[in-house]
């Protein structure tokens, strides 16, 4: 029998029966794979997830009635947090689904391939320590963190790469993110995007500032014991406030 903590619970969530037969196909050649629940429309599917706890649900985006993104707004509620992957014939709607912390993104008509590939992402963020099931929304971070960040400013949305963020903070009422090559403006809160990123590699050095860890290239002693950081493709010293020193001290073991 196998392992249960590694059994993925999955969803389909899919208005046209034969997508929702492809891919339930395809997902019954992988291993480990429980097909918890097959559901034609949003209102159903929102109805039953809370008690079936998947771990992943296939979500189709264009549906009548409520449409998938609608319908992934409100299942992002709850102590479970499921895991995202949408699905749909149309690749612009690619942008609004990593907005919605999607794991991936699958084209119709569907591959083997492919979704052994999305079945391999997803195993790669459920770590094997902990059991899957274990995994609960606490303090209002995400069971994972995105690779891939949507950045909406000005009715446009830019997707970047979050280990290419050199910082982000806080000026004039908006939020700048920070690249090498570019800076990003956004009225999402500091703390929406700290949320969505990995906590092993960003760190919340201020209240108004979140840096990279891998970008720092120097460590400053300020006043009355705290210390301000040289970040490489930052050009200005970034303050680490009191309350933050002991964290940083533990991360880099001075």
């Amino acid at each position: 029998m196998a392992d249960q903590a590694r059994i993925l619970r999955v969803m389909i969530v899919d208005d046209e029966e034969p997508s929702r037969s492809e891919l339930r196909y395809l997902l019954e050649q992988l291993q480990d794979i429980e097909i918890i629940g097959e559901f034609s429309s949003g209102e159903a599917a929102i109805k039953a997830f809370a008690s079936l706890r998947p771990h992943l649900i296939f979500m189709d985006i264009e549906m009548a009635g409520i449409n998938g993104i609608q319908t992934a707004e409100k299942m992002n509620i709850g102590p479970v947090l499921p895991l995202l992957v949408f699905a749909t014939a149309h690749e612009e709607f690619a942008v609004k689904a990593f907005e919605l912390n999607a794991v991936d993104y699958l084209l119709k008509p569907f591959s083997a391939k492919r979704v052994g590939k999305c079945i391999e992402k997803v195993r790669l963020l459920l770590s094997d320590s902990v059991p899957t099931d274990a995994r609960k929304r606490e303090t209002g971070q995400p069971a994972y963190s995105l690779h891939k960040l949507a950045i909406e400013h000005n009715g446009k949305a830019s997707v970047i790469d979050t280990k290419d963020i050199v910082a982000a903070y806080c000026t004039e009422g908006q939020l700048s993110i920070r690249t090498a090559d570019k800076c990003y403006y956004t009225n999402m809160p500091l703390q929406d995007l700290q949320s969505r990123l990995d906590e092993r590699l960003f760190f919340r050095t201020h209240r108004a500032y979140l840096v990279n860890i891998e970008k720092i290239r120097e460590i400053i002693p300020w006043f009355n014991g705290t210390y301000n950081l040289l970040l490489d493709g930052f050009p200005e010293e970034i303050p680490v406030s009191r309350q933050q020193v002991p964290k940083l001290k533990k991360l880099f073991g001075l």
